[in-house]
């Protein structure tokens, strides 16, 4: 889990080296944005609107460290089994069933030829028996947006290793994301209903779920929780 541990503290400072100039800026009143103009000192004010903005790139932020952290947090089990040389009888029962959801994923229901139905099913018994080391696809871990609390929490029932508590507000972060993403609110239309302080709430929160994530992610893989017991 190095890596993961690494590249989570890389965008962790990122984010507090963001918010850190959020909290200048939240104090508006004695806070001035100084710049030369035609070789005159200028001294104002922040504007109102560029605050509002800032505060709701902070949502962006946010999200990029949850995806990242979840997505590289589970592509190290998928690594584990991978380095470890395991094969589908060695696996649990719930990665056996993701290996098989993905070996089938192009079988979309009225969208395939009986050929490529029964190439599909020689290729998965052609690698149960001969007892090839199982390889789960990163291309098929989309989350496409989604990513909440409780998404996060069924993706710990369906691989199997323990459930994250708390990260109540990872909704409210994943929502105003999407629509911040999909052009349905303007950054000032989202940054205006929140604080710096309520931002840096959510930014604390953020960090203590993922971490929790990443220790019980790494648990999972150091007791090979990931083969049948």
């Amino acid at each position: 889990m190095n890596k993961t541990k690494l590249d989570f503290d890389k965008r962790k400072d990122e984010v507090e080296n963001y918010f850190s100039f959020l909290v200048i800026l939240g104090d508006h009143e004695n806070t001035r944005l100084k710049y030369k103009k035609d070789d005159n000192l200028v001294e104002e004010k922040i504007p109102d609107q560029l605050r509002k903005i800032l505060i709701a790139n902070g949502f962006l932020l946010l999200y990029n460290v949850i995806e990242a952290t979840v997505r590289h947090s589970i592509l190290e089990i998928y690594y584990a089994i991978e380095d470890n040389g395991i094969s589908f009888e060695q696996l649990s029962e719930s990665l056996k069933k993701i290996w098989v959801e993905q070996s089938t994923d192009n079988l979309k229901e009225g969208n395939f030829k009986q050929d490529t139905l029964r190439d599909s099913i020689l290729d998965i018994t052609e690698s149960i028996l001969t007892k090839e080391t199982i390889l789960l696809s990163k291309d098929k871990l989309d989350f496409s947006g989604n990513l909440d609390a409780q998404k996060i929490r069924e993706l710990a029932t369906k691989y199997g290793f323990e459930i994250p508590s708390n990260g109540r507000n990872l909704v409210t972060i994943k929502n105003k994301r999407n629509r911040l993403a999909h052009g349905e609110q303007t950054f000032y239309e989202i940054g205006k209903d929140f604080s710096v302080g309520d931002l840096a709430n959510f930014k604390n929160e953020t960090m203590d779920f993922l971490s929790d994530v990443i220790n019980k992610i790494e648990k999972f893989i150091s007791n090979k929780n990931y083969k049948k017991r």
